[in-house]
């Protein structure tokens, strides 16, 4: 099938000066601000320092004893996860637990106790799976990252950079499991055997903040690393997510990063489905074009210097022919920014076309044949 490139210079914006807007000075040693949907980086301050990234590190435990377990998988406490130092869940030698609420009691609570027992479980102990999740940090893109244990206590081979650790989150954030444990204030989960609850508590204070759609994600702390906290909000469909670390007053910090984002960034419309309608032809149909769009709003976020460089191409089949169901993938939008492509979203006819019947049918079909 022959793919036409079209290029469509989308409505120039006016022109922009650019401008000299940044957060104000945060205190956190590293941090970064990049736009959820694409990626794109937003704002970044050391964002490639090698730092000590705390509990942040389970946010890769977690992800990977999601991906690679079930969640109704047995796991038996060893002494050595029962007596990991750190923040707890207070588990004891033996106890029984599914691997879906050790790793619920990863991330809400930051156990270590728990982010142990899920490395020994999936990797048989700390070390192989520090591997695996090195290994898994790189095929993400996460290159200048390290790791030694699956809790983040600290250890001077242990490290991640910001950019690294929003790389991993963006990621994370696309599954639907994690995304609903990280925005989890309250709960309360059980050993199997004896159904004793375990109360877990949500340490990262953004999610009670009323003023902004926090959607987690994780907090980190100790004494080589600081303050840390990896955060995502939301606002009108749009998602930023945030790292800081080794910061002073890291909710502060997040909220100007924040703040930073939806108000002083542009957010470009790549597409909107209501008014993106582009008729395209179709041979053998009952119609000569069909309409085509987007399957829903498409929103992207770049620094305010940069939207003059943004240019929007369309890439359509032009051997389209009926029939063809709605919602029918025909093409593509590719947004650039210079010459990087920054995102790229899917057309789908908006409409059925029906094949248009042959002569002889439609002399001789019934009228109601025809509708």
């Amino acid at each position: 099938m022959i793919i036409l490139a079209i290029l469509i210079l989308s409505s120039a914006p006016p022109p922009v000066a650019a401008e000299n807007i940044s957060p104000s000075q945060l205190s956190a040693e590293a941090a970064i601000l990049i736009d959820g949907l694409t990626g794109h980086v937003l704002y970044s301050q050391n964002a490639d320092r090698e730092m000590h990234p705390a509990s942040t590190t389970k946010i890769l435990t977690a992800l990977l004893g999601l991906e690679l377990g079930k969640k109704k998988d047995v796991v038996t406490i060893s002494r050595y996860a029962a007596y990991t130092e750190g923040t707890s869940l207070y588990l004891n030698p033996g106890d029984r637990l599914c691997l879906f609420d050790l790793i619920r009691g990863a991330l809400i609570n930051s156990g270590n106790d728990a982010a142990t027992a899920i490395a020994e479980y999936l990797g048989g102990n700390e070390e192989l799976f520090s591997s695996l999740m090195t290994y898994k940090a790189k095929t993400l893109g996460a290159y200048r990252s390290r790791f030694r244990n699956p809790h983040g206590l600290t250890d001077f081979k242990h490290i991640a950079t910001a950019y690294d650790l929003a790389l991993m989150t963006r990621y994370a954030l696309k599954n639907k499991d994690f995304r609903q444990i990280v925005r989890t204030k309250d709960m309360i989960i059980h050993e199997i055997k004896t159904g004793e609850p375990i109360p877990l508590s949500n340490t990262n204070r953004l999610l009670y903040n009323r003023g902004m759609r926090v959607i987690g994600v994780k907090t980190g702390t100790t004494a080589a690393a600081g303050q840390c906290l990896i955060a995502a909000a939301e606002k009108k469909g749009r998602v930023l997510i945030s790292v800081v670390l080794n910061s002073s007053d890291r909710y502060n910090d997040t909220l100007e990063l924040f703040n930073y984002g939806f108000n002083r960034c542009r957010w470009y419309k790549v597409a909107r489905q209501q008014h993106l309608i582009l008729s395209v032809p179709v041979s053998n149909g009952h119609i000569a074009k069909v309409k085509v769009g987007t399957i829903k709003d498409e929103e992207i976020a770049v620094k305010s210097g940069e939207l003059n460089s943004i240019e929007k191409r369309y890439i359509i089949n032009p051997n389209l022919k009926a029939p063809l169901a709605k919602g029918t993938n025909v093409g593509k939008i590719e947004v650039y920014l210079g010459d990087h492509l920054l995102y790229n979203c899917s057309l789908v006819t908006l409409e059925a076309v029906k094949a248009k019947l042959p002569f002889y049918r439609r002399i001789f079909a019934p009228t109601e044949f025809l509708k």
